[in-house]
């Protein structure tokens, strides 16, 4: 049995590698078998299709990230903490995977899209969790906590254009914390 999963975790480091390169529609069974220096029946005792390779893909995605987050808010107390590092983590492990894989889902598996879309917007929903959280412990003052999720987000969205980082010479860390800092703080002085 062990054999067998390993197998099945190489075919799909060969596909994810390609996939996230050229996106879904252009990589073929072919082409991962070549990779693998293994026959394409091999493959498809592991998996019956190419959907099956994208959705084990997703399953994968969808635990690590799962498991990152539980392992930010286990070493974290501050509600702002948990969600800054939160979208961070979130960002940088969707980032490769959007120009070409998720584009091609969108379009040839619309029903994989769906799950990526309630995947995320149960990951926003545990956002505003915790902003309500901080809000009841008086560490945020009180908003309406979905706007400022969508706030947030959208300031996020548009920063990690990587020419907007260039433009403004930040790294993306550096642009994530200011952010941070903006939404968090706002930008009037004290006075």
């Amino acid at each position: 049995m062990r054999a067998k999963n390993i197998t099945r975790e190489k075919i799909l480091n060969a596909a994810q590698e390609r996939m996230v390169r050229f996106g879904y529609r252009k990589v073929a069974m072919d082409e991962i078998a070549a990779d693998l220096m293994m026959s394409k029946n091999t493959i498809y005792l592991h998996f019956k299709s190419k959907v099956e390779i994208a959705k084990g893909l997703f399953d994968r995605i969808e635990t690590r990230i799962n498991n990152g987050l539980k392992e930010i808010e286990k070493g974290n107390k501050s509600p702002l903490d948990i969600i800054s590092k939160n979208i961070m983590f979130f960002q940088k492990e969707l980032s490769p995977w959007f120009d070409h894989f998720l584009k091609d889902i969108k379009l040839e598996l619309p029903d994989l899209w769906q799950d990526f879309i309630d995947f995320r917007t149960d990951k926003i929903l545990e956002i505003k969790k915790l902003i309500e959280k901080g809000i009841q412990r008086g560490v945020f003052r009180k908003v309406n906590s979905g706007l400022a999720v969508r706030v947030y987000l959208g300031a996020v969205d548009s920063i990690i254009n990587p020419d907007i980082l260039e433009e403004e010479h930040v790294s993306f860390q550096e642009a994530i914390e200011a952010v941070v800092d903006i939404w968090s703080k706002g930008m009037l002085t004290e006075r």
